[in-house]
């Protein structure tokens, strides 16, 4: 179809001007003209209205999106209604301009989409307005489940493609759908849930499945279920059976983001990229790690590789080494962008979605410590302070040690992390009860099981910085999340010592 066409089909099509309309999916389809997934809903719905002329030509407008969940083509037959050209122009000024200033609303228009596809019946056959649950009556009829199955089969239960995702999951689910993205199985799309101000996404909290796409026995149809509330007013799928998958793929990017913060530290200290993992776990004063885990020692070649890659290209060591799901720039480029490729086949170094270096946020306000990558918190940890006395600003972790003084259990803990070498630290304390006071001489105070994670976390140069209400505010359920290993300590992030990181020769004076 040429462009000429295309505009007067849109312009005969929104000849009602849809920008005053309440109906929000035509809305949205009038400011996307070219997001296939959401006319094929906004034809369901004209289907479930009895409208089906304007059905058949949202679903021709589908496309591909149409064939995946229904499996059959369409088209069109006999004239469409008519309206004036210029407003087709218009619709495509305006498709532009959204496009380069969508807001969080239009993060969330995704989920609006989801709820029509789980609420109007899938199949061939012509559905009534009756199908549709009444607005004004949102008890008259029991919720939708959350599985909605096209073309009536059953899921396979294989094990799942994960698909990381954030503002525009609703077009990740596109591209699975029309990319074959289900390689056969379950395809899950998830997504770290927001902080309280929406700044902020709170991996801490962990991640957690949005909606899954599974491949149906036989590869004919598609089974679409949603986890979260947030996604549809239904009855939720259960998403437990996913936690480990998750988890492990959670993991695997804490690794490649602490190995990749190590290996730009090292550069920065020495002018050049380390040869081999050993040098990033050196005897004290250049321990930026006090060792390597078996996976980091794995993916470290491939993370120098794309390093020594980039360096030479760019004349610079950017933190985001490898393309977001892809393996390598050159990868990425290649990718097409109707394509989605998988969070689960990521490279061993592959960082995103925490593409950039580790920091350290201290609110004065609320007691807390993040660790952060980007809006992305990592870690969130409480601390104890010492009020006016702990100075605002920003810093670096300058030094590390273990058992500060010779002790374990002295003053300073276990761990100690000199800040731009100061008097102040980041350290343990044998005063627990002070956590979340203004207790200290300046210093900040950690649990024993955080701040040994914390210290195993970040190598030297992390910047840190203490100032007030900079972190957001906790969610409903305060503490979820919180502390070592996301809330679960016996999952804390923990490397093995490899290197002597103890400073015996040196008495520390922080001011505790």
């Amino acid at each position: 179809m040429n462009e000429r066409n295309r505009n007067e089909q849109l312009a005969r099509f929104f000849q009602h001007n849809p920008i005053e309309d309440p109906l929000y999916l035509k809305k949205y389809v009038k400011e996307h003209p070219d997001n296939k997934m959401a006319w094929y809903l906004l034809g369901r719905e004209y289907t479930a209205q009895g409208k089906l002329a304007k059905a058949n030509y949202c679903f021709a407008q589908a496309g591909e999106i149409y064939e995946a969940f229904e499996r059959q083509k369409i088209s069109i037959d006999g004239p469409l209604p008519t309206a004036a050209l210029q407003e087709a122009a218009a619709i495509e000024r305006h498709a532009a301009a959204m496009e380069r200033k969508r807001g969080r609303k239009a993060r969330w228009l995704p989920l609006i989409a989801l709820l029509f596809l789980l609420a109007v019946p899938a199949g061939k056959e012509v559905a009534t307005s009756s199908d549709l649950p009444a607005a004004a009556e949102p008890d008259a009829s029991p919720a939708p489940t959350a599985a909605a199955v096209v073309a009536g089969a059953t899921a396979r239960p294989d094990r799942p493609v994960l698909y990381y995702a954030d503002a525009k999951w609703g077009d990740k689910l596109q591209q699975i759908v029309t990319g074959g993205g289900t390689d056969g199985g379950k395809a899950v799309i998830m997504s770290a849930p927001d902080s309280a101000d929406g700044k902020w996404r709170e991996w801490h909290r962990t991640v957690r499945p949005l909606v899954s796409v599974a491949q149906a026995d036989g590869g004919g149809a598609l089974a679409l279920s949603a986890y979260q509330p947030q996604v549809c007013d239904c009855q939720l799928a259960d998403g437990t059976s996913l936690t480990p998958a998750i988890q492990a793929w959670m993991q695997a990017r804490e690794n490649a983001a602490v190995l990749q913060s190590a290996m730009e530290a090292y550069a920065a200290r020495n002018g050049a990229l380390p040869d081999k993992p050993e040098q990033l776990s050196q005897p004290y004063p250049n321990n930026l790690l006090p060792g390597m885990s078996p996976k980091m020692r794995e993916a470290f070649p491939e993370a120098l590789k794309g390093l020594q890659e980039l360096a030479k290209a760019k004349g610079s060591l950017p933190f985001d080494v490898l393309a977001e799901d892809a393996g390598s720039p050159s990868a990425a480029a290649s990718t097409p962008q109707s394509q989605a490729t998988s969070s689960s086949g990521q490279p061993k170094a592959a960082t995103a979605p925490l593409k950039e270096p580790l920091r350290i946020l201290i609110d004065t306000e609320k007691h807390e410590l993040a660790l952060v990558s980007g809006t992305f918190i990592l870690r969130r940890y409480p601390v104890g302070l010492g009020g006016d006395k702990t100075p605002l600003g920003d810093f670096v972790i300058s030094e590390k040690v273990r058992n500060p003084n010779g002790k374990s259990n002295g003053d300073f803990g276990s761990r100690g992390m000199t800040l731009s070498d100061t008097l102040y630290a980041i350290h343990g304390t044998n005063k627990p009860s002070s956590i979340g006071k203004d207790e200290s001489h300046g210093c900040v105070r950690m649990q024993q099981a955080d701040v040994e994670e914390l210290y195993d976390m970040v190598p030297h140069g992390t910047k840190v910085t203490i100032g007030k209400g900079i972190l957001p505010p906790a969610q409903p359920g305060e503490g979820e999340g919180q502390g070592a290993g996301r809330g679960d300590p016996k999952s804390a992030f923990g490397l093995p010592l490899q290197t002597k990181d103890d400073n015996p020769g040196k008495t520390y004076k922080w001011l505790d």
